[in-house]
């Protein structure tokens, strides 16, 4: 799928969605179904799927279950011939499995969905996502796109504010692959060399991670939001500091435009502007909602530290490298997700 210099590259045809039962996962899906109808969608996931979707190829994954890799080449060669219809009737999939599984759909591009999963054990989900990475790779996926945000790249004494595109990744020591994910792939052009010298025109693969502020929806938040969002306000309801956030079907605007240039690097992604936190206290008052923030002492304290530290990004470089405009700007998008979520009814 190369191009010719100053030739737009052609889009993806086979795009698989990890997490794809996640919430913001399946709103990935269904708007790649509306968008590109000529694509091919795969989806990796737990769980079952949130909502019907065509032209997709569906991949269970056994639970909490990581594992060494294993691909066809260590299968004898003559047990290969049977060894898919053995493997898909009774074994349950690992991401050990997915090479195998990327290379059988041809999948051109990758999103793993990330931090956005519902409640992942951290622990498990470094592994997972290393392995990920490396699955791709093996699998010869032309590009890799990780969804950041801000419980992975910012609620951390240490962070500047504000970060910039300059800003070193920094993130939590539960999220130290973030730090390893490039250098696991900086000898990607040594491997591209020596298959150059083997006759192989395999190319790199591009990996991209987007680091996003709190995102919403009219229907529902990332788990960061909720995380993050009720707790830092309301623990700070006498003091005022700026918040962002993007709306996920800008989010999900933004994926598919990185796909159709092939952008390669760290992005921050975030809707135009800052809002008070002291307006979103406002926007989404809710004695119910008050009282869930209460009896869960961790979420207030994770809270208080993000308020002590707001985080402020700026999405200049990929406004420019993607050509891109949100069509949400930070203010808009929370108080249509405050109007339609959080009020209770009088």
């Amino acid at each position: 799928m190369s191009t010719e210099p100053g030739t737009t590259p052609e889009f993806a045809r086979v795009i698989g969605v990890v997490g794809a039962a996640s919430r913001f996962g399946a709103q990935m899906l269904l708007h790649l179904e509306k968008e590109r109808p000529d694509c091919w969608l795969v989806a990796i996931a737990e769980r079952p799927l949130r909502w019907p979707v065509e032209r997709i190829s569906t991949y269970r994954l056994a639970q909490n279950r990581v594992s060494g890799m294993l691909t066809m080449s260590d299968i004898p060669d003559f047990m290969q011939e049977k060894a898919w219809d053995m493997f898909l009737e009774g074994h349950e999939l690992t991401v050990a499995d997915m090479p195998d599984v990327l290379q059988l759909e041809a999948v051109d591009s990758l999103i793993h969905v990330g931090s956005y999963y519902d409640g992942p054990n951290p622990e498990q989900f470094c592994a997972d996502a290393q392995l990920w990475l490396r699955a791709a790779r093996i699998a010869g996926v032309r590009q890799f796109i990780y969804l950041s945000d801000v419980r992975v790249y910012g609620v951390n004494s240490d962070t500047p504010i504000p970060i910039t595109e300059q800003t070193d990744k920094k993130p939590v020591r539960q999220h130290r692959y973030l730090d390893e994910a490039e250098p696991s792939f900086s000898d990607a052009a040594s491997d591209q060399a020596s298959a150059a010298r083997d006759g192989d025109s395999t190319e790199e693969m591009k990996v991209v991670v987007l680091r996003t502020a709190m995102s919403v929806s009219t229907s529902h938040a990332s788990p960061a939001t909720d995380e993050l969002l009720l707790p830092s306000v309301t623990a700070n309801r006498k003091r005022s500091f700026p918040l962002q956030f993007l709306h996920q079907h800008d989010l999900a605007r933004a994926i598919e435009r990185v796909i159709a240039k092939r952008l390669h690097g760290v992005f921050n992604v975030a809707g135009d502007g800052v809002v008070d936190s002291l307006d979103v206290l406002e926007w989404c008052r809710s004695p119910r909602l008050l009282r869930d923030i209460a009896s869960n002492p961790f979420r207030g304290a994770t809270g208080r530290q993000l308020s002590k530290r707001p985080l402020i990004v700026t999405s200049t470089k990929f406004k420019q490298s993607a050509g891109f405009r949100f069509r949400y700007s930070s203010a808009r998008a929370v108080r249509a997700y405050c109007n339609s979520v959080l009020l209770e009814p009088s």
